[in-house]
Formats: C-alpha cells, structure tokens, sequence
C-alpha cells in the first residue's frame, strides 16, 4: 500500500501575489511560522521559521486534520459555519483560518503577540487569499511514492515514539 503526496505547481503571478499576502501577514504579526495549505494539508506556502521538510508536511497535516475534526464536531453541535480555530498554550498561540474555496491558513505565534491583532490582520489576508485563490488553477506537479511501514517509521521519529517492525 503506498500513499501519494500532492504537490502543486501554480501560476508564477498568483504565486507571487499569494507571498506577498502572506509575508505581509507575517510582518505584521510577527508570527513565528505562517502556513497555506489546502484542505487535505498540502502545502501551498509556508513562511517564517521553517522546520526541516517532514515536520513541515506534518505540521501542514495536522492544521488540516485538526480543523477537520471541528468542522465534524460543529457539524454534530449544528454550528455549519466554522471559519476560524484557536487555541493557545503556555508557549504559544495557533489559529487556523478557513479560506474559500478549500483552503487553511495556519499561524503560530509566541505567547506575547495580541491575539486580536491576529486574528485583525487574518481576516484582511483572508480575504485577499480567497480573491487570489479564487483566480488560482492548481494542477499536481509531482507525486511521491511512500510506502506504509517508511511513513509510520517517520512519524514515529518526529513524535518521538519507538518504531518496531
């Protein structure tokens, strides 16, 4: 069993106007990472203080599967309308954004940032995200081929559990 992995090659001007929205959201936020994926957690863009390329693609998995879980748990509470998610920890603040049309924009920031500025300034992205992205034509340019056991071993190194064969 092997699990593809998408992922897309966008246009060279909407790639352009997406980093600017998104650096301009880091500069004003001062957020240690800020991250675009779609709604299957591929990345799109990331920016800030990257992480080695498989905590990257885990971390983009996990923005994707956690806010998957609380649209399923809205859904349950009839809350239809889930667009942003926020949680904080003695560190650290995340909040996951919704943007149309399938679209999540992730940002972590330090303990000391405002959260209602961050949450200001991700609404005014937001919105220019889903302008650009509504223009956007994403098409897969690579798939890579990873077997079961390779993943589960790679997980297990990143959550620090201890693989066995």
């Amino acid at each position: 069993m092997e699990l593809d992995i998408i992922q897309y090659d966008i246009d060279p001007e909407i790639k352009r106007r997406l980093q600017m929205v998104l650096q301009n959201l880091l500069n004003k936020t001062s957020a240690n990472v800020i991250i675009l994926t779609d709604d299957a957690g591929r990345i799109v863009d990331i920016k800030g203080k990257k992480k080695d390329d498989v905590e990257t693609e885990f971390l983009a998995t996990l923005i994707s599967g956690i806010f998957g879980a609380a649209v399923e748990m809205g859904k349950i509470l009839r809350i239809e309308d889930l667009e942003v998610l926020q949680y904080e920890s003695k560190s650290m603040d995340v909040v996951i954004k919704y943007i149309r049309p399938r679209f999540l924009l992730g940002i972590i920031v330090g303990k000391g940032v405002a959260l209602g500025t961050v949450r200001l300034f991700l609404k005014e992205a937001g919105g220019e995200l889903e302008e650009v992205l509504e223009k956007a034509k994403m098409v897969p340019s690579k798939q890579i081929k990873i077997d079961i056991k390779d993943l589960e071993e790679k997980l297990n190194r990143i959550l620090g559990g201890a693989y066995e064969a």
